[in-house]
């Protein structure tokens, strides 16, 4: 690109110094070379009009050889003045000399300095003859031979101008003439370098090109992450660099995705084993009502456990799909978490829940995913907790504009720093321990975190002294 554009500016830069050539050149054409033939064509029309007189008594000439005369004398003197190369200073005149210069034609200087003199002495003579300058002669009269020489000087003054116009006009084409070769040499010059540049920009970048396709070719076949390696800073190392981030990204969401797999397969298989196996006691005991009851409790916490996972599921997919439905009511949210808080105590019995209410906690919300955002936190809580630690649920509603819910358990040690880790979807997972109680599938706080921005809520996790973990949900009115 740089090359291009290097190029581009000689050639621009040589476009415009060329047109100033030219320029430069047809305008001392124009006012230098071409434009001497009309005065001196007006000086022959004069030198006409006199031969005109010739045939007329003397008595006439006096009156009539005025205007023509006066033509004449301006003309002359405009061109000595203006348009005499042979004593001129003017820079157009000595440009025109170097072009005789080089033509070998320098003679034609002495030659129009002759004519010019010529019609200057005679025009000055039939200014005496015919009482336009000096005293007025006794009998003016015009005489052929005067007229006739005065014709003769014009018309060899013409001849010379023409001659310089040939001489003027050849140096243009030269001009002309160089600046295309010149035009022609860049271009090709340009041309031959663009393709050598192009030729070092591919081989050093074909390769690395290569080595990209090939590797979205494996992660697209294969699934494999082959880290680029490309170093440097330019466009192609931004875009390697871009490559292995995603490829990195989708790579880790791929192991999050199989390892929820995983943690989904094995929570689905566990309720489901144990209600198979207490469905099998139930039917084995149907006369032992000790045994029967037992079995369909265990098999009853155990289908709210899989249902529970399984809303997780679909509630998770909405959210990913932005389908989650909001269906907004009057919550009484004291109320509401008395009942999750009592549903949940039948699936974790090692740990106590205590609530603590503070003022109306009434809002406008859907009571359907406020209790899903309580239970899933909940979850978290049990799952973080030390071992038959109680859990503390708040309900802080003293403020007119919004209802603070904090959920407090004593652990959370294995938790990773960045306790935004939490809400990522799969990124953190609880595994299952021996006791019978609710499991973290990894979703339940990426669920909180959309419950809430649908409610224009807040929802954040702190760590705090004494291993105090503590999760709050912000709802406002």
């Amino acid at each position: 690109m740089l090359s291009q554009l290097i190029l581009a500016a000689l050639g621009v830069t040589m476009s415009i110094v060329a047109l100033r050539r030219l320029a430069t050149e047809t305008a001392y054409l124009r006012h230098y070379v071409f434009q001497p033939f009309v005065v001196i064509s007006n000086g022959i029309e004069s030198s006409n009009a006199l031969y005109a007189l010739l045939a007329r008594p003397s008595s006439d000439v006096s009156l009539e050889v005025r205007e023509p005369m006066m033509r004449l004398r301006f003309f002359i003197d405009r061109y000595q003045r203006d348009w005499l190369t042979a004593t001129s200073t003017l820079p157009d005149a000595i440009h025109l000399r170097g072009a005789l210069a080089r033509a070998g034609e320098l003679v034609l200087l002495e030659e129009e300095r002759e004519a010019a003199d010529t019609v200057a002495a005679v025009v000055m003579h039939l200014e005496r003859t015919t009482g336009l300058a000096g005293p007025t002669p006794a009998a003016p009269h015009l005489r052929r031979a005067d007229v006739e020489h005065l014709s003769d000087a014009l018309v060899k003054l013409h001849k010379i101008n023409l001659r310089y116009m040939e001489v003027a006009y050849d140096a243009f084409d030269r001009i002309r003439r160089r600046i295309l070769l010149v035009f022609m040499a860049v271009g090709l010059g340009g041309v031959t370098a663009a393709s050598l540049f192009g030729l070092a920009v591919r081989r050093a970048i074909a390769p690395r090109i290569h080595r990209m396709v090939t590797a979205v070719q494996r992660f697209r076949e294969l699934g494999v992450y082959e880290p680029l390696g490309d170093c440097g800073d330019d466009e192609l190392a931004v875009l390697g660099h871009t490559l292995n981030t995603s490829f990195k990204a989708i790579a880790e969401r791929d192991k999050d995705r199989d390892r929820f797999l995983a943690v989904a397969a094995h929570e689905l298989k566990t309720p489901l084993t144990t209600m198979k196996g207490f469905s099998q006691v139930a039917l084995t005991h149907r006369n032992d009502t000790a045994i029967r009851e037992r079995a369909l409790t265990i098999i009853d916490r155990q289908a709210t456990r899989l249902g529970r996972l399984v809303q997780d599921l679909l509630w998770s997919a909405r959210i990913s799909g932005g389908e989650l439905p909001f269906k907004p009511e009057a919550i009484d949210v004291e109320e509401l978490a008395r009942r999750v808080i009592g549903e949940f105590e039948l699936v974790a019995r090692d740990h106590s829940i205590r609530l603590v209410p503070r003022g109306d906690a009434h809002i406008l919300g859907d009571p359907e995913l406020v209790e899903q955002a309580l239970w899933s936190l909940l979850v978290q809580a049990v799952s973080v907790a030390l071992e038959r630690d109680p859990v503390l649920v708040t309900i802080d509603a003293g403020s007119a504009a919004r209802v603070l819910i904090t959920i407090e358990v004593r652990g959370g040690k294995d938790l990773p720093e960045d306790l935004e880790k939490l809400l990522e979807p799969f990124a953190v997972v609880g595994f299952e321990r021996q006791r019978d109680e609710p499991r973290n599938t990894g979703i339940g706080l990426h669920l909180v975190q959309g419950i809430a921005r649908l409610h224009g809520a807040r929802f954040w996790i702190e760590r705090r002294p004494d291993d105090l973990m503590v999760f709050s949900l912000e709802l406002r009115r």
